[in-house]
């Protein structure tokens, strides 16, 4: 190890979705790497999160509370004598912000999707949170973001990108077999044909947009097979009661292996409002599906503009068929854009360049306090 630099990555320990990947994959990818600093992941809670990060070996410990979390992660940062406090998700990062503050230490954050949208579908939450929120990202000494576009609406000047990534395991079937599994499965006809979505069920993820989506191809027996759990599901499956697909729209829950869904579905479709850079776009990819999402900066930048999958105006049920209709009867346009995603997206997020990327903009964040006149505190050992 080339310092003693110590970085406490703070995150929810109940966390799931697209920032629980990103933490798992980046901590997966630490392990034996050659790093310029120390890493120590301390969640708030326990949770599924944390249970994953304590098998690798990864999980250092747990604060609680919101007062009590304050005040032990800034007595963590002291103990550890660490120089940075990374943390992960709007909570995490409203605690982190006042907890830097106290033990001396500079604060990052990563950014995973548009602050406004981070509590969708709750009233109160929404209303007060995202102001909350940009109040504390404004005392960031510098914000890393998933893609550029989030930059935009972040109150810092100083933002740093840094890839998504994912680490792939080879198919347990072939592509065909998979398919017919769940077809089986649900009890479908063997000339079926699926779709399928891997998301937290979210308001802002617009599942409902699939759903009548599906009841606009009712010349097709097409199936939505949705993975995932979450607050809106009451109001989905209301969805599709209401459009009349409820038997062609397929609820699993939470899929501890989404290659099952991947590998099963010819197209897969992302109609959110707002993403940031989602892994379910390069899982996706990776499996074989090709890929149809909103138009929106963090979809349009992965799929190249259109090149590497379609692209659809968000909220745009009939657009969203149309596109559907296309690429289900057209295998041959569905292998063009996979093996363009395949060769031109996803070089480009790996494990491997989530570890540079975050190493790099650490001795960034820490040029930039050095200039304006910051220095560890007095008890914390200079190691450089």
């Amino acid at each position: 190890m080339a310092s003693e630099r110590t970085v406490i990555i703070f995150f929810a320990g109940n966390e799931v979705g697209g920032a629980a990947t990103h933490l798992v994959t980046w901590a997966k990818a630490l392990k034996g790497a050659d790093l310029d600093y120390r890493y120590r992941f301390v969640s708030l809670g326990d949770g599924p999160l944390a249970e994953e990060l304590r098998q690798l070996g990864m999980w250092h410990g747990a604060v609680a509370g919101t007062a009590g979390a304050v005040r032990d992660l800034a007595r963590e940062l002291r103990r550890e004598r660490a120089w940075i406090l990374h943390s992960h998700g709007p909570r995490m990062n409203i605690l982190a912000s006042f907890a830097a503050s106290r033990g001396g230490a500079l604060w990052t954050a990563t950014i995973h999707s548009h602050p406004r949208y981070d509590f969708e579908g709750h009233r109160l939450k929404a209303a007060l949170f995202p102001t909350l929120h940009l109040w504390r990202l404004a005392h960031a000494r510098g914000l890393f973001v998933v893609q550029p576009a989030l930059g935009d609406v972040l109150p810092c000047k100083t933002i740093l990108e840094v890839p998504n990534a994912f680490f792939p395991r080879s198919p347990r079937v072939s592509r065909e077999m998979c398919a017919a599994e769940w077809r089986n499965r649900l009890g479908l006809a063997p000339e079926s044909r699926l779709i399928g979505i891997a998301a937290r069920l979210d308001p802002v993820k617009q599942i409902d947009v699939a759903i009548a989506a599906v009841a606009r191809l009712a010349e097709l027996d097409v199936h939505l097979l949705i993975a995932g759990e979450g607050r809106d599901r009451a109001r989905l499956e209301a969805a599709a009661e209401r459009f009349g697909v409820r038997n062609r729209v397929h609820f699993l829950g939470h899929l501890q292996d989404v290659r099952q869904l991947y590998c099963g579905v010819d197209v897969h479709v992302l109609p959110s409002k707002s993403e940031g850079a989602p892994t379910s776009i390069l899982e996706a990819g990776y499996y074989g599906a090709a890929n149809i999402g909103a138009d929106v900066p963090g979809i349009r930048r992965m799929l190249l503009d259109g090149e590497a999958g379609v692209l659809v105006p968000s909220g745009d049920a009939e657009a969203l068929a149309h596109a559907l209709r296309g690429l289900l009867a057209d295998p041959a346009a569905r292998a063009s854009y996979v093996e363009r995603f395949q060769r031109l997206v996803l070089p480009n997020y790996t494990p491997e360049r989530m570890v540079v990327a975050y190493e790099r903009g650490y001795t960034v964040l820490e040029e930039d306090a050095v200039r304006s006149g910051w220095r560890l505190p007095a008890n914390f050992e200079q190691t450089r």
